[in-house]
């Protein structure tokens, strides 16, 4: 049978062949896109972003109930720094009281340690196959979308809030379940007080008190964590939904014949002159398209297993590159910047991948053109599966067994 991919509903790609060469005016970047998925760093955007969806699902509903919780973790905070000024024990204090303090969630005391009287419960519908199938638009002919059949996952996650509220031994705890398209989150606070201080009582409305002083101090401290229980929560539903990604990728795969996609794009020197600066990843973000994004990550991974510089004169010496004895730097000829490249980004392959190389030409005369092309033969070689995408003629008369594609129409 045929493996014909379909892309947002439009772009067709037969990926039978395995190697097929595009000349002239096309756009790759739905094909690259709809794959990404089978890239070790386009999989942990999707995952991201799948977790932010499902964090913005539950969240939507429930905005009330989570900020309370992120009020009373710093209303626990306030109480505890109070006990401690006074040197008063508070496992001996506050289980008598514990119930007729006035925090946002009511606290109860049991077995020797405090948490939320009321744990909070969250729960969303939401249809994980459809949310990958939004984000990938793909879908293989006379099959249609890929759909893993869902099963129960389970997940049970704790935060350590020690250094948000500066008080040892208080904990986040979290526990995640999946099935049948819906998702239920019980959130829980624990925190076993130290034995320490003197044994005396305190009245509730002296913590209350507290309370009411320190209200703007909590409200301030709540706001601005946000952002780190945001990350906190996105970071369960990551794991939460790894497996059921897992299962999504690996079917994709078994389909498609190959493990991994690798995306050599146009611009190299510039990819080459961005993984060696002093850019961060937003700031990458920024700059970068997705699938140079891409690209970029596979030269880090690339320099760190480099293993084979394809009887070039490249190597890689305590993490920098070099041509013959001369380090690449951003002064360096793009043709050679374009050649390292390329080569860094097939050194981080792992196992059986569709190549997509664009502009193989790139900043290079007619006769050292064929180094590029020997390197492609060796991928095919080893089994990978090319697609070449360029505008220079002679790169036709180096793969005249390649499965052709033409559009010379200015676009």
């Amino acid at each position: 049978m045929a493996i014909n991919i379909i892309v947002n509903g439009k772009g067709k790609y037969n990926l039978d062949y395995n190697c097929q060469l595009y000349y002239g005016y096309f756009d790759l970047q739905d094909l690259i896109n709809s794959l990404s998925i089978l890239d070790p760093s386009g999989y942990l955007k999707i995952r991201r972003m799948l977790a932010w969806n499902l964090y913005f699902h539950l969240s939507r509903n429930y905005s009330d109930q989570l900020r309370n919780l992120y009020y009373v973790i710093y209303e626990i905070s306030a109480i505890i720094r109070e006990l401690n000024f006074r040197n008063i024990n508070p496992a001996f204090a506050l289980p008598s009281i514990l119930d007729k303090i006035n925090t946002s969630m009511r606290l109860e005391w049991k077995n020797g340690e405090f948490s939320l009287k009321d744990p909070l419960n969250i729960s969303c519908e939401i249809d994980i196959n459809n949310e990958i199938n939004k984000l990938l638009k793909i879908e293989i002919e006379s099959k249609g979308k890929i759909s893993v059949k869902e099963s129960e996952i389970k997940s049970l996650n704790q935060m350590d809030l020690y250094k948000l509220s500066s008080v040892k031994g208080l904990n986040l705890e979290s526990e995640f379940y999946y099935k049948d398209g819906k998702v239920n989150v019980k959130i829980n606070l624990k925190f076993k007080p130290e034995n320490k201080g003197l044994n005396k009582e305190i009245k509730a409305e002296e913590l209350n008190k507290v309370l009411r002083i320190t209200a703007k101090e909590v409200n301030e401290r709540a706001i601005n964590s946000h952002e780190v229980f945001e990350d906190f929560m996105v970071g369960i539903m990551e794991a939460l939904i790894q497996p059921f990604l897992d299962k999504y990728k690996n079917e994709l795969t078994e389909i498609l014949g190959f493990k991994e996609l690798l995306y050599i794009p146009p611009g190299r020197h510039f990819i080459l002159n961005a993984e060696e600066s002093a850019l961060n990843n937003e700031e990458i973000a920024q700059l970068f398209s997705d699938s140079c994004q891409l690209a970029i990550n596979r030269i880090k991974e690339g320099k760190s297993s480099f293993y084979d510089n394809f009887s070039l004169p490249i190597s890689i010496k305590g993490g920098l590159v070099f041509y013959e004895d001369s380090q690449i730097t951003s002064l360096s000829s793009r043709s050679i910047k374009s050649l390292a490249t390329l080569i860094l980004e097939v050194n981080s392959l792992k196992d059986q991948a569709l190549v997509v190389i664009e502009s193989p030409e790139e900043f290079l005369l007619d006769e050292d053109k064929k180094r590029v092309v020997d390197i492609i033969i060796r991928m095919l070689e080893k089994g990978n599966k090319v697609i070449i995408h360029t505008w220079d003629k002679k790169i036709l008369e180096y793969f005249k067994d390649c499965q052709v594609y033409k559009n010379e129409k200015l676009v």
